[in-house]
């Protein structure tokens, strides 16, 4: 179930607060939507499709342009490249070992932001 839920950029759509509901507009998780966010169409979800790869991490070309430049405004740039790292992991040490730590990660930060 998890798996479904992490968008080819990096995010792990299962803890994005529009997926959680505790923001509107509610989002059902970028694999399920195929992209086609409330803010937009992903370009990054089309271009992991036209390259044939999981994820952007898998893809020759990264990280890319498209990539670095692509992050929520409220994260900052910053955020980019803190995807980056976690889909290098993901791509050496596999999904599951991506999805404990993104999952590890994001409870620090949540403790800490309290």
């Amino acid at each position: 179930m998890d798996e479904k839920l992490i968008a080819p950029c990096g995010v792990f759509c299962g803890e994005c607060e529009f997926y959680t509901k505790e923001k509107t507009p509610y989002c059902a998780g970028c694999g399920s939507i195929k992209g086609h966010v409330f803010w937009g169409n992903c370009r990054l979800y089309t271009c992991v499709s036209e390259h044939k790869v999981e994820h952007c991490g898998e893809c020759s070309d990264f990280p890319c342009e498209s990539f670095v430049n692509h992050y929520d405004p409220s994260a900052g740039q910053k955020n980019a490249l803190y995807r980056a790292g976690l889909l290098a992991y993901r791509r050496k040490a596999g999904t599951e070992k991506y999805l404990a730590m993104v999952k590890k990660l994001n409870g620090k930060e949540k403790a800490n932001a309290t």
